[in-house]
């Protein structure tokens, strides 16, 4: 006899229900699967995490070696052009000295050509003065006159005129090649500033003169 009270299952406690009992029980096995589930997605997202960083990692890491290597190719090449230009700034002050050695030389050059050209236009001057040689056809014109004076004073034989003739037609010769000679032989300017204008006309070696 239950004397007017409900049996309970042996699984139920006095005063829980069964059913709410059996609910609970699902519950905590559910939330227990969701855990294992859950701590199975962490550790693999732990483990993704982990590769990705890992492979990030080497990734960068190579790049970086790139990078590193293609700056250092790069500042060797800029520690060479630097190198070139010091060079060439080294070549460019040599070659700076040595334009103004050769136009100091130049210049004294100048004025060593400047006075061998006066020098030799004054020679030139004094030695093609036309008085020079006057002076000598004057000499030969006066010995000619005091020498016409005096046949002119005495008498001679036919010897005496063909001897004459034939000094006459000598002097004639030689006044004719006198006066030849001088033709051909005209005076040339010998100036300093004569020489400087043929210098500047005058073209340039590999140029030709238009």
């Amino acid at each position: 006899m239950d004397n007017g009270r409900k049996k309970h299952s042996p699984d139920c406690s006095p005063g829980i229900p069964c059913a709410s009992r059996n609910d609970s029980t699902a519950t905590t096995r559910e939330l227990e699967s969701i855990r294992e589930r859950a701590l199975e997605v962490l550790a693999h997202y732990k483990k993704n995490k982990t590769v990705i960083r890992r492979e990030v990692r080497k990734e960068y890491a190579s790049a970086i070696r790139h990078l590193e290597k293609e700056r250092a190719q790069r500042e060797s090449i800029i520690k060479d052009k630097m190198l070139m230009i010091d060079e060439l700034e080294a070549r460019i002050e040599s070659l700076d000295n040595e334009v103004f050695g050769l136009r100091s030389r130049s210049k004294l050059w100048e004025h060593e050509c400047a006075r061998i050209s006066d020098v030799y236009h004054r020679t030139v001057l004094y030695y093609s003065n036309p008085g020079l040689v006057e002076v000598q056809l004057q000499v030969i014109s006066e010995y000619t006159d005091a020498l016409i004076r005096f046949v002119r004073a005495h008498k001679w034989d036919k010897d005496t005129v063909i001897m004459a003739q034939r000094y006459c037609d000598s002097l004639y010769t030689k006044l004719r090649d006198l006066v030849r000679d001088i033709t051909m032989n005209p005076l040339e300017d010998t100036s300093l500033a004569s020489a400087r204008k043929h210098t500047d006309a005058a073209p340039l070696d590999g140029e030709t003169k238009k």
